[in-house]
């Protein structure tokens, strides 16, 4: 018999898109209970959460969220 795959692979073999979760800024975040220490390596996207106030993606390391800019169009 073969291994049980669990829901969220059956999903991406099916070519379901994965939506990230959206925030205005790490506070809202933190607001709405999705904090770095709850949920370390996860990926979110703040709309006004770069510097000067762009879109940014934002990754838990556990303790911490780490801003990843976004920035020059892909070629």
């Amino acid at each position: 018999m073969g291994k049980l795959i669990p829901r969220s692979f059956e999903r991406l073999r099916s070519g379901e898109q994965i939506k990230p979760t959206v925030f205005a800024n790490v506070a809202a975040a933190n607001a709405a209970g999705v904090t770095a220490a709850k949920y370390p390596y996860r990926e979110i996207i703040l709309t006004a959460g770069g510097t000067g106030g762009v879109l940014c993606k934002a990754i838990s390391d556990g303790v911490n969220w780490r801003q990843v800019a976004i920035g020059i169009n892909a070629i």
